[in-house]
């Protein structure tokens, strides 16, 4: 799949959580004062950044695994 075929994907996923935050939250964002979401953007990087991490941590040691699976069955 290329990237252009995710995109409808990614759009009806981001809708699905606006959809979810407005009942959850009903419309209260859109009246917050500019510099609060600011600060819930910036705590939104620093989960992703967090869950990067995590992501990561996970790769590496996976990589590991294989590359000593390689060298095993060589």
């Amino acid at each position: 799949m290329t990237t252009f075929e995710n995109f409808d994907d990614f759009v009806a996923a981001v809708a699905a959580r606006l959809e979810q935050g407005r009942r959850e939250y009903s419309d209260v964002s859109f009246h917050r004062p500019p510099v609060e979401l600011v600060d819930e953007v910036a705590q939104e990087c620093l989960d992703l950044a967090g869950w990067g991490f995590v992501l990561w941590c996970r790769v590496r040691d996976l990589k590991k695994r294989v590359e000593s699976s390689e060298v095993r069955n060589s």
